[in-house]
């Protein structure tokens, strides 16, 4: 760790010169000694730069988010808003030739507030829901494991009891039959143990990716938050597979013993003390849903409860025509304005942030209330007065 810290000054190191570096920039990517860093500091075009301390740097270096596109390996300096998800320049040319002009955004636009979107906060709910399934996968197992060795101690202690009243001529019936209780019992718990250890190992890698997550959250540039949260969506995905795929197939075994009837007779008829059963049934284990794979729709501002936001006015335009009360509204992600006329044309009508009217928008009934479910999509309601 030593070693690590010692990371030399990059405009230092340009000139040759020798220096430990005291910061680390996030957007240069860079380390600054002490007189480097406020030189870059005094510059208009990096005032603004995040920049962290060295030992805060080396607690993210680790985290690998992807820049490059991994089909073409060109650099992931666009994005598609109609296929939410992030391309290089030969992509639009390949895969998104048809997509609008208008869906394809600059990277940097898109990652805005990268720290605060939907997805991101979806990642951190999907990570821990699936530890929590992770954890609820384990602790059912323990328990089956637990009601099993109930279960064989019960057995143990019903074969001892029955032992009691017999003669010495089921010595060897007894031998027998405990050496198959034992041999299955190891059998079941050695199924127990190898998917206990298997889910274990998804719950610690899962931690790690929630680790990962923290630290990007609070180190990384909005660009790799960004790209990462892409990366590591994946990631969870393939655990939440891998989770369900251990899982699928689990079942519960139950021992039971059966005393054989003429246990009184045995000096003549019986001619082993019992029978081990292992039953198999499906353990019925069922992971909790979690939001997983969403579009990166942006939460500006801190989260706070309805009643604590205060209104402020941003913008005043008239509208088209005069209108009776406006039953509902909505701002899209790209500034257009969608107003629910129910009182009035009976339409959608569309404006600008300008406040220039675009268009009227027909729809099958009188539109109430609207509401967006994708960047391209919205969806609305219809009302009914008597």
């Amino acid at each position: 760790m030593v070693s690590k810290l010692n990371t030399k000054c990059g405009p230092c190191g340009y000139d040759d010169t020798k220096k430990n570096a005291k910061k680390w920039c996030a957007i240069c990517e860079e380390g600054f000694c002490e007189e480097c860093e406020k030189s870059h500091k005094s510059m208009n075009v990096s005032r603004n730069h995040k920049m962290i301390s060295i030992e805060d740097y080396f607690q993210i270096h680790d985290i690998a988010v992807n820049l490059n596109c991994g089909i073409h390996g060109k650099r992931l300096d666009l994005y598609c808003k109609k296929h939410d998800t992030p391309v290089c320049v030969i992509c639009i040319s390949s895969e998104h030739k048809s997509c609008a002009s208008s869906d394809v955004i600059s990277i940097d636009e898109a990652s805005q507030h990268a720290k605060k979107s939907i997805a991101l906060s979806d990642l951190e709910e999907t990570i821990s829901k699936s530890l929590e399934n992770a954890k609820d996968c384990i602790n059912d197992r323990k328990m089956a494991l637990k009601t099993m060795d109930k279960e064989e101690q019960a057995i143990r202690k019903m074969i001892k009891d029955t032992r009691m009243c017999l003669n010495t001529y089921l010595d060897e019936l007894e031998r027998n039959l405990l050496l198959d209780l034992t041999s299955k019992h190891v059998n079941c718990t050695f199924k127990y143990t190898k998917i206990l250890n298997r889910l274990k190992q998804i719950e610690k890698e899962i931690v790690n990716i929630r680790e990962q997550t923290l630290q990007m959250k609070r180190f990384k540039s909005d660009l790799k938050v960004f790209l990462g949260t892409h990366q590591l969506n994946i990631k969870i995905l393939e655990k939440m597979g891998s989770l369900k795929e251990e899982i699928k197939d689990s079942t519960n075994n139950r021992i039971a013993i059966e005393i054989h009837p003429m246990i009184n007779s045995l000096l003549k008829e019986v001619k082993r003390f019992g029978v081990i059963k292992v039953t198999e049934t499906k353990a019925g284990l069922e992971l909790k849903d979690a939001k997983v794979d969403q579009a990166q729709i942006q939460i500006h501002g801190t989260l706070q409860d309805i009643c604590n936001i205060s209104l402020q006015l941003k913008q005043k335009f008239d509208l088209k025509q005069p209108t009776k009360s406006i039953t509902g509204c909505i701002v899209l992600p790209d500034n257009r304005i969608i107003i629910a006329d129910y009182f009035g044309s009976g339409k959608l009508i569309e404006y600008n942030i300008d406040g220039n009217n675009i268009r009227e928008i027909p729809v099958s009934d009188e539109p109430y209330d609207l509401t967006a479910v994708a960047t391209d999509r919205i969806a609305g309601t219809y009302g009914s007065f008597q």
